[in-house]
């Protein structure tokens, strides 16, 4: 479970910070302060590199820096998976820090491990190196001093470079050497840069009719409120019937006064024994129903004998599965993900019974749920179509861990429910230079090309 304690350890670092000066009902009382501290929580995004799928490093500390003194913010250190977030945001840890005035942060890190996806085999195949540090502690300074006040929630955005970190050949080939480069803000709360996306945790307990808790990585509890606005996956399944066999996918923001998780989403990843989250590599036979399925492993619940994170595993399919979208509970998302409409690239939750027999684990898959993802790279001028406001589509050079097994360029279509930032909308991309992307949303196949393409939650110009 190296992989999932690393997505929930990074947006949890980010909570920590703003968190800690008043822990909410489900918070561990690890990183509880008075109201005379400040509260910071941080999350986590990256920037791409081709073909890495994977880049793991020990994360043994984050501070903030006042000038006089180094505020820890993150309690244990952990092992993140900085390749898997691209414009998604993942929580670390909730610790109080006095209020005053932050001019830097720093983090230190060890043990890098790179991986990245071969497409000269079919189906394609992992291969792993160990990466040497150059440097292991980095020192970013603000834009400005940010000045903390008692009572107050912050986040702490810390974003890992790839592309400018890990160092390439001639040939563009990843040679192992890292030099580890971040960006780090401060940020309201309220910021769209600071909320949660797909925090994972197991169902502790239901409070109530419209709460319930969850234990996240390192043992963390978080207490999760719901309102008339939150969006269920399927609404079949109230807050009622989560049991402590439940698994839940959350998205949202920290409460500036409670620390609780105010959902705006909540996805039910399981409700047998086993998770499974990752991306899919292969996808047999390449068209019509789908009868195995090859599956990147970035996440587990339970540790399963013989599936490894880091690794491929192969899932058989049978038709029977429930398909699903994440977050979206309109029963017509089954003409837009089912068995037939399945592509490497797309990155999945799955979910199933799990029964071992003479120590030989046996996976029955019961729920296969797609997933938001990022992708990243420049636009391809001239391919922009503007149909009405914002809705239309554009095409990118998709440079992130799943183009190469995705179509390059890609396609991206968008809706006047698509978040532009840094962009005034989708006529913003009808210019003549290929522009830096990032690119949030949904691989689907489109059935009359039988071609992946994406569906946009947010597009955002990359900017340093």
């Amino acid at each position: 479970m190296r992989n999932l304690k690393a997505m929930g350890v990074f947006l949890t670092m980010f909570a920590a910070l703003g968190l800690a000066g008043c822990a909410g009902s489900g918070s561990s009382s690890d990183g509880a302060g008075d109201s005379s501290e400040a509260n910071v929580f941080t999350v986590g995004t990256d920037a791409p590199l081709p073909s890495v799928i994977s880049c793991q490093m020990l994360v043994t500390g984050v501070t903030l820096n006042n000038g006089s003194t180094n505020v820890p913010v993150l309690t244990t250190q952990q092992v993140v998976d900085f390749a898997q977030l691209s414009g998604l945001h993942q929580l670390l840890d909730l610790n109080a820090v006095p209020p005053g005035t932050y001019g830097s942060a720093t983090v230190t890190v060890a043990n890098p491990v790179i991986s990245f996806i071969n497409t000269t085999q079919n189906p394609p195949t992992i291969n792993t190196i160990n990466g040497t540090l150059s440097q292991s502690t980095v020192t970013v300074n603000f834009t400005s001093p940010f000045m903390l006040s008692s009572g107050a929630l912050m986040g702490l955005r810390m974003e890992f470079d790839l592309a400018d970190s890990l160092q390439t050949d001639a040939n563009g080939q990843v040679t192992g050497a890292v030099n580890p480069v971040f960006q780090m803000q401060l940020l309201s709360a309220t910021d769209p840069d600071a909320s949660i996306d797909d925090f994972l945790g197991g169902v502790v307990g239901v409070t109530g009719d419209s709460s319930f808790v969850i234990q996240g990585p390192k043992g963390r509890q978080w207490t999760v409120q719901t309102n008339s606005s939150t969006i269920f996956d399927d609404p079949t399944e109230p807050i009622s019937s989560f049991t402590t066999n439940t698994i839940v996918q959350v998205s949202g923001q920290l409460d500036p006064v409670s620390k609780d998780i105010d959902a705006s989403e909540i996805e039910v990843v399981s409700n047998d024994k086993f998770f499974l989250g990752g991306l899919f590599t292969s996808i047999r036979p390449p068209s019509g129903p789908a009868t195995q399925a090859d599956l990147y492993v970035r996440a587990e619940l339970p540790d399963i004998s013989g599936i490894q994170d880091g690794q491929i595993t192969t899932l058989s399919l049978n038709g029977s599965e429930t398909y699903k979208i994440a977050n979206i509970n309109n029963p017509i998302t089954t003409l837009l993900f089912n068995n037939s409409l399945l592509a490497a690239g797309q990155s999945v939750g799955i979910g199933g019974s799990l029964v071992t027999n003479n120590g030989v684990p046996m996976l029955t898959v019961h729920r296969v749920v797609l997933r938001r993802q990022g992708q990243a790279g420049p636009l391809v001028p001239g391919k922009t179509v503007v149909q009405s406001g914002n809705n239309g589509s554009f095409e990118f050079t998709d440079n992130w861990t799943a183009g190469l097994l995705l179509p390059n360029p890609l396609t991206v279509y968008t809706t006047d429910a698509t978040n532009f930032i840094n962009l005034s909308g989708l006529s913003a991309l009808t210019v003549s230079q290929p522009i830096p992307l990032r690119v949030v949303g949904f691989i689907f196949m489109d059935s009359a090309t039988n071609a992946p393409v994406m569906v946009a939650r947010s597009v955002e110009q990359v900017t340093n």
